[in-house]
This record gives structure tokens, sequence and C-alpha cells, in this order.
């Protein structure tokens, strides 16, 4: 176990990341601006022109990444767990496409551009998320044997490969502006940049986050075989249960706020646990760190060095990660 004083220096070290990450995002975009500009911002010296940028437009985005990214991490690390799978991660489970699936069918059916809507979205997403992992749930059990986290991985891949078709399809009967906001949204586009949008989600995904660490110790357990999580009293069903809801609310939530966006969750997770351990009271709180930095860096990425091109967060999230995630497969193999 890593000692307190290199923990500490590693939760400072991601922290200063995370603070240098977000001066930055905030100072770049399609209109540059210095620090002081941000600085005269908060001292109310700013011109009006200014103030729209970083308050209305940047910031709100930037907090929907640190948001989403730490949501995502902490799944990751949650399915981890569950799957004794470093390759585990809410995309692989299918919990995004079900998300994604009824999001899109929301699109079709309602006027997005309806405050009402907006307000439904995030309880049609859980839906989505949770009816997608109840149906994995069902099919990888067995007649009177416990879930098999193997079983789970493989039948989460098949739903979400089923549920990627019926996406398609509905895509292909929406008139062309729903079908670019879906497909924008598919591509990992974040969307959830809006006051409103925070305001409605990010107390729900804090309550989720204390929900996940209050669970550090069962967790811990949970990463013991079998035959001894149940020598010390613990309902390995029912944990499992649980592990698996909350990790397919924080899934559902970031879709609705981020967009459908993978492989966020897999390199979090697996990164924490080779530098600070296994043990979630310490692995969380860090996942979610690296989970913020890497969504921002990739964000901040695509508004800046590739101005103009359109690209969503998602795609440089994915070129970013599949190396890592080849790389992580080779190690598996070995």
């Amino acid at each position: 176990m890593m000692s307190r004083s290199k923990l500490v220096k590693t939760y400072l070290v991601l922290l200063i990341v995370l603070i240098l990450i977000f001066i930055t995002s905030l100072s770049l975009g399609y209109t540059h601006s210095s620090l002081m500009d941000i600085v005269d911002i908060f001292l109310g010296k700013s011109s009006s022109a200014m103030i729209f940028i970083i308050t209305k437009i940047r910031l709100p985005r930037i907090l929907a990444c640190i948001l989403g990214g730490a949501s995502l991490a902490i799944a990751g690390v949650l399915l981890q767990t569950l799957t004794k799978n470093p390759l585990a991660d809410s995309g692989i489970l299918g919990i995004n496409t079900g998300a994604g699936l009824v999001i899109a069918i929301m699109i079709g059916l309602l006027n997005v551009s309806d405050p009402t809507s907006i307000r439904l979205m995030p309880i049609f997403a859980m839906v989505g998320g949770f009816l997608t992992i109840l149906l994995v749930y069902i099919m990888s059990q067995k007649r009177n044997r416990n879930i098999s986290p193997a079983r789970l991985i493989i039948t989460g891949v098949g739903v979400s490969t089923m549920l990627s078709g019926i996406m398609v399809s509905i895509i292909s009967n929406l008139n062309p502006n729903q079908t670019t906001y879906v497909v924008s949204w598919l591509s990992g586009k974040v969307s959830g940049g809006s006051w409103s949008s925070l305001a409605l989600f990010g107390p729900i995904l804090i309550v989720i986050w204390i929900l996940a660490y209050s669970r550090s110790q069962s967790l811990n357990i949970m990463n013991l075989n079998e035959q001894t999580a149940l020598a010390l009293g613990l309902n390995l069903q029912c944990e499992r249960i649980v592990t698996l809801l909350l990790a397919t609310a924080l899934a559902s939530l970031s879709v609705v706020l981020i967009g459908n966006i993978t492989f966020v969750g897999l390199v979090a997770g697996h990164i924490t646990k080779r530098f600070v351990g296994g043990d979630h009271r310490t692995s969380i709180p860090a996942a979610m760190l690296v989970g913020m930095i890497i969504l921002l860096t990739a964000d901040t990425i695509g508004r800046v060095l590739l101005v103009g091109t359109g690209i969503p967060t998602g795609l440089v999230v994915s070129v970013l990660g599949a190396p890592y995630f080849l790389w992580l497969m080779s190690q598996v193999e070995k």
C-alpha cells in the first residue's frame, strides 16, 4: 500500500495538473484571452463580450467536462471491481448505448429546445441505462448460480451491438437536423455545457459520487475472491447489484451531459490503480481527478488545436485512449 506522504504527493500533483488545464482551457478558444483577462473578469474590469464568452460559453462547458469525466471515472472503477477485469467500462456493458438509444428516440419524438424536454432527458437516459443493464443482468444469469463477471461482459458487448443497430435504424428515419444532432452526440460532442443543465445534473451526480465512495469498504472486500468475501459477511449478490446500479446511474447521466464518450472510465480506473493501489478509499478520489484531466484535456485539444474542424471531444478521447487500450489488452493477454 502506498505511504501517506506519497499518496498526498500524488493527489497534489493531480490537483495541480487539473488546475493548470482548467486555467488553460478557460483562457484558450476561438477567441484567445490571457490570464490577466480571466483575472479582470473576476475583478469586474473586463468587457461585456469577454464576460459573455468566459461565463456563458467556456466555463459551463469546462464544468460539464469535469462532472462528466469524474462520473465516467468512478463508473469505470466500479465496473472493473465488479467484473475483476481491467478492460471493463460503461461502454462495454452497453450502458452508454442504452441511454443513447433513449435519447435518440426522444430527439425524434420531442422538441429538444423545449425546457420540459430537457428536464425529462436525464430521467429517460437513466431509464434507458437501467433497462439495458437489467437486460444484460438477466441474460447473463444462470439458474441457481450467482452472476458471473465474465458472462456479464460478454452479454454486455452483445446487447450493446444490438442496440447500436437499432439506433442506426432510428437515425435513418430522422430529418437532417435531428440526424446531425444525434450523430454529433454519438461522436461525443459536449452538449450539456449550460448553467441550467449543470444546475440540474450537477447535484444529482455529486450525491451519487458520495454514495459510491461510502461503499469503499464493501468494494475492497469485493476485490477478494468470492469465498473470502462471503466469509467476511458480505452479501456479494446484493453488493454486485448496488455497484451495477451506481455505475449505471453515473454513466447514464454523463451521457446526457457530455455525449457518448468511452475510454475515460477504462483509462482513469486502470491508471489510478497502478499508481495509488486498489484501496477504493484512495482510488476513487484519484480516479475522479484523472477522469477530469483526461476529458478536459481532450476537450481543450478539440477546441483549440482543431479549431474549425468540428471534431467532437469523444473522438479526441478515442484517439488518445485507443493506443492505451490496445497496450492494456496486450498486458492482460500476458
